[in-house]
């Protein structure tokens, strides 16, 4: 007969609190009288694992898992670690964070901000050296462009045979003076004969420069007619200024700076007498410094190179023999220089006032085209020789002196009288 089912869950209750277990439903019986569960408790650990009973309904000893008891801190080695990371921590502050505000913040992020007024200029940091070194300029800009190899505006002097003679007694000449370095080109229309010293080296120009400044002045104003546009008028005026004011040769530096003179007048006092002032006007008129030695890379003279303004003491403008014997020989040229141009450059080449150089050692009757250069350590003279019995040659003298040291001059006379005999008065020499 089957029992009660209060009695059976009491008698339950009871056999649990015996063995110190939970109450719980989990433990009735089944239907055979025996419970499916029980739990056991360990009164110095934790609680047990359930676990079957036995058919008898005693449970079996519990399985008890100890814990792993907390290992102690290792304080020593936390300080050494916190010590290594505020070390590592420190080397960033003091060297990675000054290199990259230096490097990137400051001038990516702040210049912006504190510097947007000033102007950058890309050509000061890609060309350096173009305030000093330029052979072009373009837009009121100074460039450094390569030479192009193309073909030279003025026909190269082309000689037949060397006046061999006439070299040696000009160099038994320049025996006679150790303390003189001179530097001749000589050719003769005739024959086309040439006789030549040091001809080709670059030596301080003087106002030998101011030769070329002229025949580019007429060239600027031919080129300027063949693209269409008004040429250079001789009779329009430009501003004497201060920046003009050089002293030195001539007469303008003299006078109050504001008036106005003619092209024609200052090509003419810039020749005639050599005046700086009046040099520098017609300089900025073809463009600069820059523009002239462009005109002489186009013309072919290597050595022929102005880097300072008028006066130029220091000797720092260079020209050679051979290449102002070659512009004067293309001044006769009808494709480098028309009529009209050849015309006044000859007209102003005529009438120079220094006459105690070439032309000193010229007999009477005996016409010069030339012009002279003076400073301190070097002295010359170039120009055309047009003889009375119609020969005619070029002579170009340029000497390198101690400072100032006259017997320069008395060498250029004895030279240029030992030049005008051989090729005039003893023509059938060689």
């Amino acid at each position: 007969m089957p029992q009660p089912l209060r009695k059976n869950y009491y008698a339950n209750l009871n056999a649990q609190r015996q063995f110190g277990a939970r109450p719980n439903n989990l433990g009735a019986k089944n239907v055979y009288g025996q419970q499916n569960l029980a739990y056991s408790y360990n009164q110095n650990t934790a609680y047990a694992y359930p676990e079957r009973q036995n058919p008898y309904g005693v449970p079996r000893k519990a399985e008890v898992r100890k814990l792993t008891p907390k290992r102690k801190k290792n304080t020593k080695l936390n300080f050494l670690k916190a010590l290594i990371s505020l070390a590592f921590l420190g080397l960033v502050a003091y060297y990675v964070i000054p290199y990259n505000y230096v490097k990137h913040f400051e001038p990516m992020i702040l210049n912006r901000f504190l510097n947007r007024n000033i102007e950058f200029k890309a050509e000061n940091f890609v060309s350096p050296t173009l305030h000093y070194l330029s052979n072009a300029d373009f837009n009121g800009k100074r460039l450094l462009v390569p030479v192009r190899k193309s073909q030279k505006q003025m026909v190269p002097l082309v000689t037949s045979t060397r006046m061999f003679i006439l070299e040696e007694e000009l160099k038994n000449l320049s025996a006679r003076y150790p303390h003189i370095k001179p530097s001749i080109y000589v050719w003769d229309y005739t024959r086309s004969r040439n006789a030549e010293i040091n001809a080709n080296e670059a030596i301080p120009s003087a106002s030998i420069i101011k030769l070329p400044i002229l025949v580019e002045l007429f060239r600027r104003s031919e080129s300027l007619k063949k693209a269409g546009y008004k040429p250079i008028d001789l009779s329009s005026k430009l501003l004497f200024d201060d920046i003009h004011k050089a002293t030195g040769s001539g007469t303008l530096q003299y006078y109050k700076t504001g008036g106005y003179y003619t092209i024609d007048h200052l090509a003419k006092i810039m020749i005639q007498a050599s005046d700086n002032s009046a040099t520098n006007m017609l300089l900025d008129e073809i463009g600069g410094m820059e523009a002239l030695n462009a005109a002489s890379r186009k013309w072919g003279l290597s050595s022929t190179q102005m880097t300072t303004w008028l006066p130029d003491l220091g000797g720092t403008n260079t020209v050679s023999a051979k290449d102002m014997a070659t512009l004067l020989y293309n001044l006769d040229n009808p494709k480098f220089l028309n009529d009209n141009s050849r015309y006044m450059i000859k007209q102003y080449m005529s009438n120079v006032h220094n006459g105690t150089l070439i032309q000193a050692g010229l007999p009477k009757g005996a016409e010069f085209l030339h012009k002279t250069g003076d400073i301190g350590k070097m002295l010359g003279d170039a120009g055309i020789v047009y003889a009375p019995n119609n020969r005619k040659y070029i002579v170009v003298i340029l000497t390198q002196r101690p400072h100032n040291d006259y017997s320069a001059r008395d060498f250029i006379q004895q030279a240029s009288s030992i030049i005008y005999r051989y090729i005039v008065e003893n023509p059938d020499q060689y």
